[in-house]
């Protein structure tokens, strides 16, 4: 195997921190930037942000890394909602800053961690693909289709490999920022009630297989696209969910509208970079509860 040098932005983060420790232990050399330092890193940690250009001009120049996985920034609708600028000045200024220095310290590849959430709500038969219209809702989705459409608009033009994965709804042990599956496994070991918004049957993906996803499509020299959607292909009920922690009483909120959401096509993925998610919901769930119990 060919050892590169990859930096990962948001490598104190959820999905950034698990892509991090993953090439490591595959023997790549690693750059973690984040203005958070992580609890623990083995590999080099820059403490910084992506909002000054000719920081990042000058960490890429000296560095020189071949990958970049761009996992940091806002991570969620839930996160800033009160202040849609700031996720604009972060989640797009910074992506913007981050891909103009990579074009100028000619990185090969850019794999952008982007989210279904720049689709916006959708509920079809048939799994969603590529070219399915971006309908945003919220101005974390806003931010994400934004940055998509950046490098839509640079893919095949610009001298960088570009890829962007949508994923859908990340859980897993160690996540931050409030998710519905995290309400329900707290609900369920402290034996409570737990009220959810309601919601439609959506795909999940366990963070394991997001990180595994991305380190995939970083790597591949396969792929034919530049959009891939990553998701374990199922959807799940809010019941499913409460049933695979154990959760009896759980309370759905019918007066407000559901959260629609549907399957995505991640043959693409399977395709190109060997995309093989194998965490469903009720596994991911028993691995959440065994962390929790043994924290």
């Amino acid at each position: 195997m060919t050892s590169r040098l990859v930096m990962v932005t948001g490598s104190s983060g959820f999905l950034g921190g698990a892509i991090a420790e993953r090439l490591l232990a595959r023997g790549h050399d690693v750059i973690g930037l984040d203005p958070a330092r992580p609890a623990k890193a083995e590999y080099r940690h820059v403490d910084d942000d992506l909002s000054d250009p000719r920081r990042l001009r000058g960490l890429l120049l000296d560095n020189r890394p071949s990958h970049i996985i761009h996992a940091g920034g806002v991570s969620g609708p839930m996160v800033m909602a009160d202040d849609p600028a700031r996720v604009m000045s972060i989640n797009v200024g910074g992506s913007l800053n981050l891909l103009s220095a990579a074009i100028e310290a000619r990185v090969k590849t850019f794999v952008y961690c982007s989210s279904v959430s720049a689709v916006g709500d959708y509920y079809e038969e048939e799994p969603i693909g590529e070219d399915y219209p971006l309908r945003p809702t919220t101005a974390y989705g806003c931010s994400k289709a934004a940055v998509d459409m950046v490098l839509r608009g640079l893919y095949g033009a610009a001298p960088i490999d570009l890829c962007s994965l949508r994923f859908t709804g990340i859980y897993g042990p160690g996540r931050r920022t409030r998710f519905v599956i995290d309400d329900i496994v707290a609900g369920a070991i402290e034996n409570r009630p737990v009220g959810v918004p309601a919601m439609t049957d959506w795909p999940y993906i366990y963070v394991d297989d997001a990180a595994e996803a991305a380190i995939a499509a970083c790597l591949s020299s396969q792929r034919r696209q530049l959009v891939y959607y990553i998701a374990y292909p199922e959807q799940v009920s809010l019941e499913a969910l409460a049933a695979a922690a154990g959760l009896r009483a759980l309370e759905i909120d019918a007066n407000q509208p559901k959260a629609a959401r549907g399957l995505v096509d991640i043959a693409p993925a399977i395709r190109d970079f060997g995309f093989a998610p194998t965490i469903d919901h009720r596994e991911g769930i028993r691995r959440m509860i065994a962390a929790r119990q043994n924290a």
